[in-house]
């Protein structure tokens, strides 16, 4: 056989066993290319599986995601709304804050003028408390001169009206002397009574207690609380009077004990009528 027959045989024999061990290569690989082929379709089935189940998550999570969104975006539009009103309301605050300081300063002066013009009405008011107060002391000292004068023009009435009896008494008096003069041998009440007589030294004020009439002479007799302890004696003249100026009359004291006298209504002064409770006095101005 020619070399290079066998060189080609050679080269084939050689080609037959790198293709035998090619093909149980290949049968080799293509057992681990299926068995990886499987299992690489085993995990694609169960990576869809995860797939689905987190895109259900996903889509649930976006859900959630959106509602979260829409209602910060509704609270974003709510806080925008209420700063918009609050910024509204800070700016109404600041116009009511510079209104507020303008009327604090329109204020703060009105009261500076106020204090000034309470001052001046102190002032005018202690003025016109001051001449009040001279006008009313002045008016007092003239009610009190007035008041003098009035009860000393009473006193003075009274005396007058006093000396008036005292002066009808004398003339009757002098009209029984003359009566006795021109006819000697008649006899004179005024001889047989005694003449009542003003009590002397220090006046004596007391008041009546009790009135009855005479049921004999039907004169109207008298009980005063003052007796011989007090210098009343019988034929004593005592003058009536009320609220220390009303002159009411005379009384003539005809029996007395040490602490009563019982005295006859000698004159009334016209229109007025003697009671219980009114003023005894031993002298006229007392």
């Amino acid at each position: 056989m020619h070399i290079l027959t066998k060189v080609f045989v050679l080269f084939a024999a050689v080609l037959s066993i790198i293709m035998a061990a090619l093909a149980i290569s290949f049968s080799v690989n293509a057992d681990r290319i299926l068995a990886d082929y499987d299992k690489q379709l085993e995990r694609a089935q169960v990576a869809d599986t995860s797939l689905i189940a987190y895109k259900a998550v996903n889509a649930q999570e976006k859900a959630t995601l959106e509602e979260d969104k829409n209602r910060l975006q509704n609270e974003l539009a709510s806080r925008d709304s209420e700063t918009r009103r609050l910024e509204a309301s800070n700016s109404e605050l600041r116009i009511g804050v510079r209104q507020a300081e303008s009327e604090r300063v329109s204020i703060t002066s009105k009261i500076a003028q106020l204090g000034v013009t309470t001052e001046t009405q102190a002032n005018i008011i202690a003025d016109y408390k001051d001449e009040l107060s001279r006008l009313r002391l002045a008016e007092r000292n003239y009610l009190d001169e007035k008041i003098d004068l009035e009860k000393q023009l009473g006193d003075l009435e009274s005396q007058v009206i006093v000396y008036e009896q005292v002066k009808r008494a004398l003339q009757e008096q002098l009209q029984e002397v003359r009566r006795l003069v021109d006819n000697p041998g008649s006899t004179s009440t005024f001889a047989t009574n005694n003449t009542a007589t003003e009590i002397s030294g220090p006046p004596i004020s007391g008041r009546i207690d009790e009135l009855r009439t005479d049921p004999n002479t039907g004169d109207l007799l008298v009980k005063i609380n003052l007796g011989t302890n007090d210098r009343i004696a019988k034929n004593s003249r005592m003058y009536v009077h009320r609220s220390g100026s009303t002159y009411l009359g005379e009384l003539v004291v005809f029996q007395v004990d040490m602490n009563h006298a019982v005295a006859r209504v000698a004159y009334t002064a016209p229109g007025q009528k003697i009671r219980e409770g009114d003023q005894v006095l031993s002298k006229l101005g007392s």
